[in-house]
C-alpha cells in the first residue's frame, strides 16, 4: 500500500463532505492526502484556487497531523483527474457528488459515471448529505459477472487492511435465470480470496422482488436494512448487461439512503 489518497475538490459542500471523509480514512490508515482542483475555463484564477487549497491543507496539517499537498491543474476534469491519478500512483480517491440536482451536476451529478469509468484505482463516492463514516464495519459486495471482478475484491481488501469489515457478498436470484461460468468463477475466487485474508464474510442470496434498474433498488434496500457503511460497485458495465449499466449505476451512486459507494475496475481506456 502506497498510503496516498487523492481528493478532487470544486470548493462545494459535496467536496467538503468528501474531504471530511477522506481525513477520517487517512488518519486511520496513516495515509497522506492530496487535494486536487481542476480549473476548467478562464474565469477562475489558478492563484486564487491555490490559495484556497493551501489554506485548507495547512488547516488539515495543524488539526490532524496528516501530510497534505495541493495540486492545481487546468483542463477538463474528466481528463485531468484520471491523468493525475496515473501520474502520482494513489491508493484511493474520495470524491463528493451533489446528486441529481445542483450547480455542478455536469461533473458531480449523473455524469459522475464518466469519471468513475476512467479512474483506474478504487474510488469512494460520497453523497453531499451523507454522514462521515468513522468505521467501515459493514460493506455490501454485489455479485458481478465482470472479467475483472477481482479488482472489486482488491478494493475490499484495501479497506480490510484499514478496518475490520464484515463483507456481505450479495446476490439476487432471478427465476429461470442461470449464472454464467464467469459469474460462478467470480463467486468462487472472491470467496477464496476473502477467506484467505481473514475477512469476515456473510453470503446473502435473495429472491428477485422486481426488475428495476438492474436490481439496484433491491440491493440498496438490503444495504439500508443492515446499516451498511458502503456499497461496492464495478465502475464499468459487464458484457452481459451493458444496456442496464447507466441507470443501475446512477441509482447506486446517487442513492437516496446516502450510502457511500466504493467503485473499482475503471481505467484501461474506459
Amino acid at each position: 500500500m502506497k498510503n496516498k489518497i487523492i481528493v478532487p475538490t470544486d470548493f462545494t459542500k459535496a467536496a467538503d463532505q468528501a474531504l471530511s471523509q477522506a481525513i477520517v480514512i487517512s488518519m486511520k490508515a496513516g495515509s497522506s492526502l492530496t487535494l486536487l482542483h481542476v480549473i476548467d475555463g478562464k474565469s477562475e484564477l489558478a492563484y486564487d484556487a491555490g490559495e484556497r487549497l493551501n489554506t485548507e491543507a495547512e488547516k488539515i496539517r495543524q488539526n490532524s497531523g496528516i501530510a497534505c499537498e495541493v495540486l492545481v491543474k487546468e483542463g477538463k476534469p474528466f481528463d485531468i483527474i484520471p491523468q493525475t491519478v496515473m501520474e502520482k500512483d494513489f491508493d484511493l480517491m474520495v470524491i463528493g457528488t451533489h446528486g441529481y440536482s445542483g450547480i455542478r451536476q455536469k461533473l458531480f451529478g449523473t455524469d459522475m459515471l464518466k469519471l468513475v469509468a476512467k479512474v483506474p484505482i478504487p474510488l469512494l463516492v460520497v453523497q453531499e448529505g451523507a454522514p462521515v463514516v468513522e468505521s467501515f464495519s459493514r460493506i455490501v459486495l454485489p455479485v458481478g459477472g465482470h472479467d475483472n471482478f477481482q479488482q472489486a475484491v482488491d478494493a475490499i481488501l484495501l479497506f480490510a487492511a484499514i478496518y475490520d469489515p464484515e463483507v456481505h457478498f450479495y446476490s439476487i436470484h432471478k427465476p429461470g435465470f442461470e449464472w454464467t461460468k464467469q459469474m460462478l468463477a467470480n463467486i468462487s475466487e472472491s470467496t477464496r480470496r476473502l477467506e484467505d485474508q481473514g475477512v469476515r464474510m456473510v453470503r446473502i442470496k435473495e429472491e428477485q422482488e422486481g426488475f428495476s434498474q438492474g436490481y439496484a433498488l433491491q440491493t440498496l434496500k438490503y444495504a439500508h436494512s443492515i446499516g451498511a457503511d458502503a456499497i461496492w460497485m464495478m465502475s464499468v458495465a459487464s458484457e452481459e448487461y451493458p444496456f442496464l449499466a447507466k441507470p443501475y449505476k446512477e441509482v447506486m451512486l446517487l442513492n437516496e439512503h446516502q450510502i457511500p459507494v466504493l467503485c473499482a475496475g475503471g481505467g484501461d481506456g474506459a
